[in-house]
């Protein structure tokens, strides 16, 4: 822990943890009976499963920054969330009976925005915490390895040359080059000298 994170991370994830307490627990009085809790697991596993979908979809389909990760996640969760509590107050008739004000009173939607921050908080500390340090980077570094079908392209100095892989047989190379004759024969113990009886011009006489 130590080792891995500064003081200002530290601060950071402390600060998320505060944040999914605080909007999760404490303003909405998610605990105080079966009701609150069941509504506030609804809320925040929603929005945390949406955040955290984001983000990796973002990030490893389509190779964004962080921060831009961060903005799409944010954006998309709390619209969502927005939009659905304010379906779910249309839908059952209360702007018409009350003003829009005392409909958003009345039905609780910012208890529903207060859970819904905290499952944001929640995936954002998830990924501060343990996606962005080891599951990202490590995805992405293995899909270093592979650059088209069937085929292994590292990053070591034998693959830094597209069309020919080197080996180490008999201390040579073996070149794979598209002019090189289908049925030749293969040195392996380096190249052969043009003239010499295993040159592949003294195996076609």
């Amino acid at each position: 822990m130590k080792n891995v994170y500064s003081v200002k991370d530290k601060l950071n994830l402390f600060l998320l943890a505060t944040g999914v307490f605080c909007f999760g627990v404490i303003l909405p009085d998610s605990l105080s009976d079966h009701t609150k809790l069941v509504h506030f697991s609804a809320h925040f596993g929603m929005s945390f499963l949406l955040a955290l979908c984001s983000y990796l979809f973002c990030t490893i389909k389509l190779r964004v920054s962080k921060a831009q990760s961060y903005i799409i996640l944010i954006t998309a969760t709390l619209l969502i969330g927005v939009s659905y509590k304010y379906w779910e107050i249309a839908s059952q008739g209360t702007f018409a009976r009350f003003s829009f004000s005392t409909a958003i009173e009345l039905t609780g939607a910012m208890t529903s925005m207060s859970q819904n921050l905290s499952g944001l908080f929640a995936a954002m500390l998830l990924i501060e915490g343990l996606v962005d340090r080891n599951l990202i980077m490590s995805v992405l570094k293995s899909s270093d390895l592979q650059t088209g079908p069937a085929s292994y392209l590292g990053n070591h100095s034998e693959n830094k040359h597209p069309g020919a892989m080197q080996g180490h047989l008999h201390g040579g190379s073996i070149p794979l080059s598209r002019n090189m004759p289908l049925g030749g024969n293969m040195p392996l113990g380096g190249s052969m000298p043009i003239g010499s009886r295993f040159s592949p011009e003294a195996s076609e006489n």
